[in-house]
């Protein structure tokens, strides 16, 4: 909600979402820029809190002191809405020129992390080997972490999970060809996984092409419950009860 293609919109887009009965909503951040837009959205909309961190494909403007004090300013509330550090991680799809200041971000982050006691949210793409020995080397996560956008074989979600870390889905779950994230989400444990949009990006089928927006996630929870053969209530009161945990909602 953070990106700009929702600057005009915003109001429409929370309203959206609330009559579609997502009741909570985090606004993920990529930069230190949109981190700060991240708040002021979740400062103004009861519904909405927010993470704050760097993304791989943004690590040339990486400043670890200008990140640490945006989490210390925010802790320092009484009642933060901050509830992770994120998304951090590792991409090589866009940049393999400069894996070494990818990988020293993501531990950098990870470590702040872990120092005001807040779960990570990870972004992994063409760099499952090198981010899950930085994983390894971190785990267990006493603050939570999850792998956002889970795209990766079952046996790579079992190997996460044995760490202990959590995944969560997206629309991409929705898409004709995405054999491995439906084995996946039709496979692991039920108290293993969120629910995400992703947006502007990814929409689910039928928005296929559109806009995503925070509303649109009811799709990835009626295809998973299909997926699943369970009830869309069941799946929607565990994802949700995952979320509330991991992220401490209240």
């Amino acid at each position: 909600m953070n990106d700009t293609q929702f600057d005009n919109d915003i109001e429409v887009i929370v309203n959206n979402f609330l009559q579609a009965g997502v009741t909570k909503a985090i606004c993920v951040a990529w930069d230190i820029k949109s981190s700060k837009k991240a708040e002021q959205i979740a400062n103004k909309y009861a519904q909405v809190y927010y993470s704050v961190g760097v993304h791989p494909d943004e690590v040339a403007g990486f400043n670890e002191n200008e990140l640490e004090n945006l989490i210390k300013t925010a802790k320092l509330k009484q009642t933060t809405k901050l509830v992770a550090v994120g998304e951090i991680g590792l991409d090589y799809f866009h940049n393999k020129d400069n894996k070494a200041e990818q990988k020293a971000a993501f531990i950098k982050q990870i470590e702040l992390a872990n120092k005001y006691h807040l779960p990570i949210i990870i972004h992994c793409r063409e760099a499952y080997g090198d981010t899950l020995e930085i994983l390894k080397r971190y785990a267990p996560f006493e603050y939570g972490a999850v792998m956002h956008c889970y795209s990766g074989s079952l046996e790579y979600a079992n190997e996460l999970l044995k760490l202990g870390i959590k995944l969560s889905f997206t629309g991409v779950v929705t898409y004709k060809n995405a054999t491995n994230v439906k084995e996946v989400a039709k496979n692991i444990p039920l108290n293993s996984f969120f629910l995400e949009t992703d947006c502007p990006y990814l929409s689910p089928v039928p928005h296929r092409g559109e806009r995503n927006e925070p509303a649109f996630v009811k799709h990835v929870a009626e295809y998973i419950a299909e997926l699943r053969n369970i009830p869309l209530t069941d799946l929607i009161s565990a994802t949700d009860q995952n979320a509330i945990m991991f992220f401490k909602l209240n």
